[in-house]
């Protein structure tokens, strides 16, 4: 069922694509990818790894050293995260389809802020969820999230809430005041979150961290929290597929 899917997607998006050859007015933004390449030592540490042959399996949620270096970047960014609670996937989108599949079974009811990546929505449908959308409304040139609206659509039968903040395709981003609403109010409903932030670093406002607000700037360990992460963007590294989660540590 997956690659009918992922084929269906593919499908779409060259019917797209190919309507902008010979245009030049039309800037291929469809995969995000970089225009620069893997920093160069990145490039050699991989070639020193495979000179090693360091090519046998690993531990399941990554090797030690690599949780403890993501442990470290992200409790820079985010205060204390321990590596138990770091899992290294095959790519953001592996990570987000994992997160579903332990989350959720046929039958759960799940909720999206959209519009979003066809991934993140497809991803519920797959696992035979019950799928809600609440789309973000254009007000005075913005994106904006119709807080209320959200909320009254998060009840104790709501099992998840998926939300992509930085958002693609929109740029729209969750503020800290939303953020902590939504937490408290998920507490209450014990409500999942999954959260995709694999945009933080691509974000321009003013911060002490230099990153987007981030659920895990505001929530405790044991929250029903799970966040999803990618090397693509901020390292360069579209074609590595490599992600991770940061998840509660039990």
């Amino acid at each position: 069922m997956r690659p009918a899917i992922e084929n269906l997607e593919e499908s779409r998006i060259r019917e797209v694509a190919n309507a902008g050859i010979g245009r030049s007015d039309v800037l291929a933004f469809w995969f995000g990818e970089s225009d620069e390449v893997t920093p160069e030592f990145i490039r050699r540490a991989a070639i020193e790894s495979l000179e090693k042959a360091e090519t046998f399996y690993s531990h399941n949620l990554g090797l030690p050293e690599l949780r403890q270096a993501v442990s470290a970047y992200s409790s820079k960014l985010h205060g204390s995260i321990g590596s138990d609670r770091i899992a290294i996937t095959s790519g953001s989108v592996n990570a987000l389809m994992l997160a579903v599949q332990a989350l959720v079974d046929a039958g759960d009811e799940v909720v999206a802020v959209t519009p979003v990546w066809p991934n993140l929505v497809a991803q519920p449908v797959i696992m035979g969820a019950k799928l809600k959308s609440v789309p973000l409304e254009p007000r005075g040139g913005a994106w904006t999230l119709d807080l209320d609206k959200l909320l009254a659509s998060i009840t104790s039968a709501m099992k998840l809430l998926i939300i992509n903040a930085p958002n693609n395709p929109t740029g729209w981003t969750l503020t800290r005041d939303e953020q902590l609403a939504i937490l408290a109010h998920c507490r209450t409903t014990g409500t999942w979150i999954l959260a995709d932030e694999v945009y933080e670093r691509l974000y321009y406002e003013p911060t002490t961290n230099s990153c987007a607000p981030s659920f895990l700037d505001v929530a405790s360990s044991d929250d029903r929290l799970v966040v999803a992460r990618s090397f693509s963007r901020s390292f360069l590294m579209t074609g590595w597929r490599l992600g991770w989660l940061v998840m509660p540590p039990h």
